[in-house]
């Protein structure tokens, strides 16, 4: 008892009343006395001792039930919900620059770090991208753990390969939100726009048709920054630069940021990053919330009602002592009674369950069901009743019912009763043929408890509802005409049985696999394998040659036409207007990474 706590510790205070009315009390009953005695010589009633001393008692029981006491602990699983957000976060090179302090990168992991910190229950997953994309951590509620991921993130090609392209880490994020909870889902995208590859245009359709909600946030400015390179020989930073000795300049592509956010049906926030924690948790909160977990906790056991309990008896008793009798036996008497009436109460429900048990072994099913029903009457949160039941419905037959019972056992805080409660739903579920019911609730039972019972009982459904494969009979071939030693003429015997590596024919005129398809480069084949026959034009190799001339011409017709797209669409482009533009982009891209091919002066394509 030495853990023993109070919620209400004060009210303990008030526990020195108690003696000090019960010892004003004595003083006025001998005070009356004595004055009874002057003025007369009849005796009086007595005092009602015994009835004072139990109302007394009464008056403790109940100030202790006031302050909530409580010792030993038990297991409790907290539900939590809550939605989904999955942070796609740039990590290409360009978002080393220092156009926001003191690093894009950096200002983007405050961001998010601000965003986790004003989270409830949300589960949050991280994906990173630069010229590929790649989940580092999956949707989860441990926060801590999160942040510090989020404080490790680097530029580079550690975990990405290099280059610029939102579209992956949109489509990664949309397959980490595949087949999770019925939760509303959030994606924000946190990039500065230079995307240099990639159909962001379907990536922005994925987006839309996962039903998840976009939400963009640019990191940069406008007039943008130099990208510092440092140089490990030398040991001095300098800008990236082109073929041409240009530092390459980065800057914010808020139009291609508003354009991917119209086309997914998202908002896109702007480059002012202190408003998005708030607005990703006010869209968090806005959306449907389902459970996303139930974490076991350990809770001290309220123990406030024995005290009640004792209090109210105590009154009950003190009552009767007050009004049976003035004569001392038969306040004794009345005492005794009360006292086998309150343990009969408190025993009845363990008799009921003893003899269900008592009748069930014997095989008296009907006997044990009605034993067990009265016992549940008494004390309907026992989960040992609850399951002592279902085996004597079990006994019956009546497996539903005994399912049922079975499952007000679940309710308990012990994993040892969850175990035995989930073993019983699958005993009843197996005697009911219900195979993959029955497999269902011996896993749970080997997930509560796993013991190397429930591990059989699973193994055996499970061999049951998909047992193992045969394994495949070995032919065995059959002499056929010709095959006898010595080459003497034979009858001919039974078709032969073709075994692996035979003639390719199984005696009947069907090809099996290996004749008769020509492989690649085969001699004589009808379909040309590498080398031979026709191939598919490629420039500069067997067609009329592209010019770098060409191509810059035909960057510069994209050019303008994703200028008048832009200027006719203003700030908010309709989703056709952004699926237009952002198509226009990636096949920008195309032709910038042919331009690259045949040897033009173009920028690094790896930041």
């Amino acid at each position: 008892m030495s853990d023993v706590t109070f919620a209400n510790a004060w009210v303990l205070a008030l526990l020195p009343v108690v003696p000090a009315g019960f010892a004003a009390w004595l003083r006025g009953v001998r005070h009356g006395e004595q004055r009874a005695r002057a003025v007369s010589r009849v005796r009086g009633a007595a005092p009602p001792y015994l009835a004072a001393a139990l109302f007394s008692l009464a008056a403790v029981a109940a100030i202790g039930a006031a302050a909530q006491p409580r010792w030993g602990t038990k297991e409790s699983r907290v539900p939590r919900t809550g939605a989904d957000l999955v942070v796609v976060m740039d990590i290409s090179r360009s978002m080393d620059a220092r156009d926001i302090a003191p690093s894009r990168l950096q200002a983007a992991k405050d961001t998010v770090a601000a965003t986790l910190a004003r989270l409830g229950g949300d589960r949050v997953g991280l994906v990173v991208f630069a010229g590929s994309a790649r989940t580092r951590f999956p949707l989860t509620t441990d926060f801590a753990a999160a942040n510090q991921v989020i404080g490790s993130l680097a530029t580079g090609v550690v975990f990405v390969e290099g280059g610029s392209a939102a579209g992956p880490g949109l489509e990664e994020a949309v397959n980490l939100l595949t087949g999770q909870s019925s939760s509303g889902r959030v994606i924000l995208l946190l990039t500065d726009g230079d995307d240099l590859g990639g159909d962001s245009a379907a990536s922005a359709l994925l987006v839309a048709e996962s039903g998840a909600d976009l939400l963009v946030a640019g990191i940069g400015t406008a007039d943008g920054a130099t990208i510092p390179v440092f140089d490990f020989r030398t040991r001095t930073e300098e800008p990236l630069r082109d073929e041409s000795g240009a530092p390459v300049v980065t800057r914010l592509n808020e139009p291609f940021l508003r354009a991917l956010a119209a086309a997914a049906g998202g908002r896109y926030l702007g480059s002012d990053l202190s408003v998005v924690p708030g607005v990703v948790d006010g869209r968090l909160q806005a959306l449907e919330r389902a459970q996303v977990d139930a974490r076991p906790t350990t809770i001290p056991i309220e123990r406030h009602r024995y005290f009640a309990g004792a209090a109210l008896a105590l009154l009950v008793l003190g009552a009767l002592a007050e009004r049976i009798g003035r004569g001392g036996w038969r306040r004794g008497a009345a005492l005794a009674a009360a006292m086998f009436l309150l343990s009969g109460c408190a025993t009845s429900a363990y008799e009921a369950n003893e003899a269900g048990r008592e009748a069930l072994e014997q095989g008296d099913t009907a006997l044990a069901v009605d034993k067990f029903l009265q016992a549940q009457v008494d004390r309907p949160d026992d989960p040992n009743v609850a399951i002592n039941l279902a085996a004597a419905y079990h006994a019956v037959g009546r497996f539903d019912e005994a399912i049922f019972s079975a499952r007000r056992a679940l309710v308990s805080n012990s994993p040892d009763v969850r175990a035995r409660a989930y073993a019983s739903i699958g005993h009843h579920q197996f005697s009911a043929e219900r195979l993959p019911e029955a497999l269902e609730a011996f896993r749970r039972a080997l997930l509560e408890v796993p013991t190397d019972e429930s591990r059989h009982d699973y193994e055996v459904v499970l061999r049951l509802l998909y047992p193992p494969a045969p394994p495949p009979e070995t032919a065995t071939p059959t002499p056929g005409p010709g095959d006898q030693p010595g080459g003497s003429p034979t009858q001919p015997g039974p078709q032969a049985t073709p075994s692996p590596g035979g003639n390719g024919q199984n005696g009947n005129g069907t090809p099996s696999p290996g004749s008769g398809t020509p492989g690649a480069g085969t001699p004589g084949a009808a379909t040309p394998g590498p080398g031979q026959g026709e191939r598919t034009p490629t420039p500069g190799a067997g067609s009329p040659s592209v010019t770098l001339d060409q191509v810059e011409r035909q960057i510069r017709d994209i050019d303008r036409q994703v200028t008048r797209l832009i200027q006719e669409a203003g700030e908010t482009p309709t989703p056709s207007e952004a699926l237009e533009i952002l198509n226009l982009l990636a096949e920008r891209a195309r032709i910038a990474a042919l331009r690259d091919a045949l040897g033009g002066s173009a920028a690094p394509n790896d930041y």
